[in-house]
């Protein structure tokens, strides 16, 4: 029997599952979740003192950033606000991918649709943002956010079980729903869509 929740209802979900079986959680990061975390910083203070990746990571590996939208180029006059999509992705390929690339020598090419500094005075405060992890970022950094935890969609996790009924259970060595054990083959039956669900897993 699916469970119902109202669409105020925080929910949470956590998962012990084998180390092969991460990568089957991938998709979620792509499509975005929320983390706690300061807002009003720059983006550079963001990456490296709020989420705790390294300098040499984010200048290495962090080759194409975009912040609602728009490609950024400086991370250091970037400033992230309450509510902001921010996604993280390596380099891409072809032509698209050296445009959209941080301080690429085509970026006039992208003027339109490239972050522009806001005028308004920095404020430093608690806050959500919307996180987006593509590619080779999520494959290196996606384990670290999910064992950490992160708060996701109930719709995106409802859809996530519906497309993998079979992966994620495989993966899966225990499973706790809202402080209960259940089956993991059980998972798709649970109706999210109506809450914010806490995911955390447990590898093993």
């Amino acid at each position: 029997m699916p469970i119902n929740r109202n669409q105020h209802q925080t929910r949470s979900l956590y998962l012990t599952v084998e180390r092969g079986g991460v990568s089957t959680f991938f998709p979620i990061l792509s499509q975005g979740f929320i983390v706690k975390t300061k807002v009003g910083c720059t983006l550079r203070d963001l990456i490296c003192n709020r989420l705790g990746l390294s300098a040499d990571y984010m200048e290495q590996r962090l080759q194409t950033i975009f912040l609602d939208g728009k490609a950024v180029d400086d991370t250091e006059t970037t400033v992230i606000r309450q509510g902001s999509t921010l996604a993280l992705s390596a380099a891409m390929p072809g032509l698209a991918g050296a445009t959209l690339r941080r301080g690429s020598a085509y970026a006039a090419m992208r003027d339109q649709i490239t972050y522009k500094k806001h005028t308004d005075d920095e404020c430093v405060e608690d806050g959500t943002i919307h996180l987006k992890l593509f590619n080779l970022v999520a494959e290196d950094i996606g384990e670290l956010f999910l064992t950490r935890g992160i708060w996701i969609s109930g719709d995106h996790l409802r859809k996530f079980f519906l497309r993998a009924p079979e992966q994620c259970p495989a993966g899966c060595r225990s499973v706790e729903v809202d402080g209960v054990q259940m089956k993991a083959e059980n998972l798709g039956s649970i109706d999210w869509k109506q809450a914010q669900v806490f995911l955390k897993l447990k590898v093993i």
